[in-house]
């Protein structure tokens, strides 16, 4: 398996130095060190997106996992963490539905693109080539099983916007507030200031995800 790596963003400031992280996901600590933004004052909610560090975890890892974010040196506004190796789809479900509802009589048109959109390598030579040449018409089983795979693609490229869920949430041993809804728990910023620690449950779901980034 491959290494998937996840891309935190947010907020930092110190008054002097950097803020530094120490981050332990699932009982290992995966990043220890300065954030790269230190510089960026909040006013008000955090809004301001920067990338602040980033981990790898094994591609494997799925589930609920224990989460735990230490900050010291300054503030540091925990925003969206983005990752890869998520399925993302290439060609829009609004272009599929408008031009091959239910994946029968493509047009010569449609196979062009199909072709073009997701090269040979992920269809293979014989079905990219039925393509190109606008031949394949009605795709045999297979082909509809190929065409979805590779529609579909896991790529280390590709970044997603995590939807994963985040029960328990608490700051210095606080409970947050507002955070027994799933939707909230995905979403909030939680501000943590020189030397608090934030935990959570992480339930980290790799193909279930907010936005492609």
């Amino acid at each position: 398996m491959a290494n998937r790596t996840f891309k935190v963003y947010g907020q930092a400031y110190a008054s002097s130095g950097d803020v530094t992280a120490v981050l332990s996901v699932g009982g290992v600590e995966v990043f220890n060190g300065a954030v790269s933004d230190s510089t960026t004052v909040r006013s008000g909610p955090p809004t301001t997106s920067n990338l602040l560090f980033s981990y790898t975890l094994d591609e494997a890892t799925t589930g609920t996992l224990a989460y735990s974010l230490t900050v010291a040196g300054g503030e540091l506004c925990l925003g969206p963490t983005h990752y890869n190796y998520a399925e993302a789809q290439v060609i829009s479900s609004d272009w599929v539905a408008a031009n091959i509802p239910d994946l029968t009589n493509v047009s010569a048109d449609a196979q062009t693109h199909i072709a073009s959109t997701l090269g040979e390598t992920a269809l293979t030579t014989a079905y990219y080539n039925e393509l190109v040449a606008g031949t394949a018409g009605t795709p045999s089983d297979a082909q509809t099983a190929l065409f979805q795979a590779a529609n579909m693609p896991a790529t280390s490229s590709v970044y997603v916007i995590s939807d994963d869920t985040r029960a328990s949430a608490q700051i210095d041993s606080v409970a947050m507030v507002d955070w027994d809804d799933d939707a909230v728990s995905k979403i909030n910023w939680p501000v943590l200031e020189d030397g608090s620690v934030f935990t959570c449950t992480l339930t980290h779901v790799p193909d279930t995800y907010h936005a492609v980034v």
